[in-house]
């Protein structure tokens, strides 16, 4: 990572803390803590004519920061590169902090994240790191925070996309030293080492003379070997008997995550094909301070929908999970809640 600072337009939602949530108390619009545990505060400063602060005070091993809501997530659809910076400070000397960036695809599928560490000084500074992201990605999740015990302080983060103007300045371009040989007039030892701009054709008569021992006869076990090789370019791995050497690979990973905001309306998380899991769980947390409610529905072609099991209660600050018993192609997650209330939900399985 390099430090940089200079100002620049931000189309990262909220990155100046200017925006407090209604739906979590003392806490910024579309931004939500992560990790931590009882050890740790999370504390916000916006008062009238001073810069908001979020402060992040962390005594244990445990990574703790904060990361956007599922639906303030950055759009990178537009542009390929992309460069995040973010204005902080630490608390102590050598504070590691981190910044994690989760790609969001069309399907709605988190892949897993990027991650780049740094370590912050003592006084305010602009830290910047350059992102290049592929035609597949359409939204990236951020996350910062301190990785293990420390205190840092957030001032603001910034996300704007890098025009070819400014990439263009970064090119540096190299002189020409010397001119490139286009013939040569006569042959002769060359004494100091030349570089050609291009292959000259040179009409020089060549006789070659050698002597080739071939050995054509069948193959044996006791003085040959033949290897085989695949796509990887890696040859088949044997045993000192001969038999062939088999890596069986364990189950498949599948997780996706989204947060949500649940009120007295029932709305429904993203359509996930789960034919290919062996097995899937929702998970839910409730971030707010009212009772929401939740319930798994199976659906044969995502168009008609039916309800799985009975309806759960979260409570305030409560992780529940919900299981499926039965199987059907589409799954996803009905919510609600009494009053407004943030939710993040997993899905989490095994192929």
């Amino acid at each position: 990572m390099k430090k940089k600072s200079f100002g620049i337009f931000n189309v990262l939602y909220n990155g100046n803390f200017q925006v407090k949530s209604k739906a979590q108390t003392n806490f910024p619009d579309g931004w939500l803590p992560i990790n931590g545990n009882h050890q740790t505060s999370w504390e916000f400063f916006i008062e009238p004519l001073e810069i908001p602060i979020l402060e992040i005070k962390n005594l244990t091993g445990f990574r703790a920061g904060i990361i956007q809501t599922f639906e303030k997530s950055l759009d990178v659809r537009k542009d390929k590169d992309w460069q995040i910076l973010m204005v902080l400070k630490s608390g102590m000397p050598e504070v590691q902090a981190y910044l994690r960036i989760y790609p969001i695809r069309s399907n709605g599928e988190v892949s897993k994240p990027w991650e780049f560490s740094f370590s912050p000084g003592l006084r305010q500074e602009q830290i910047k790191q350059v992102l290049s992201v592929g035609p597949e990605i359409q939204f990236l999740l951020i996350e910062i925070g301190v990785l293990g015990p420390g205190d840092i302080y957030i001032y603001k983060l910034i996300a704007y996309p890098l025009t070819p103007y400014r990439m263009k300045r970064r090119v540096t371009k190299v002189k020409k030293e010397s001119q490139p040989i286009h013939h040569i007039q006569t042959i002769g030892e060359i004494i100091k080492p030349i570089h050609l701009a291009m292959p000259i054709p040179l009409k020089v008569p060549v006789t070659v003379q050698a002597n080739v021992n071939a050995d054509i006869r069948n193959l044996t076990s006791a003085r040959d070997k033949v290897q085989i090789f695949g796509s990887s370019q890696a040859p088949l791995a044997t045993s000192i008997c001969g038999r062939a050497q088999v890596e069986i690979s364990g189950h498949g990973f599948y997780e996706s995550l989204e947060d949500v905001t649940a009120d007295q309306t029932m709305s429904s998380t993203t359509t996930r094909d789960v034919s290919a899991l062996l097995r899937f769980t929702f998970a839910v947390y409730n971030f707010g301070t009212y009772l929401a409610y939740v319930e798994a529905r199976l659906s044969p072609d995502g168009v008609h929908w039916t309800g799985e099991g009975n309806r759960v209660e979260v409570g305030p600050g409560k992780l529940v999970i919900v299981m499926p018993e039965k199987f059907l192609r589409y799954a996803r997650l009905s919510y609600g809640a009494e009053e407004q209330t943030m939710l993040r939900i997993w899905v989490q399985g095994q192929s």
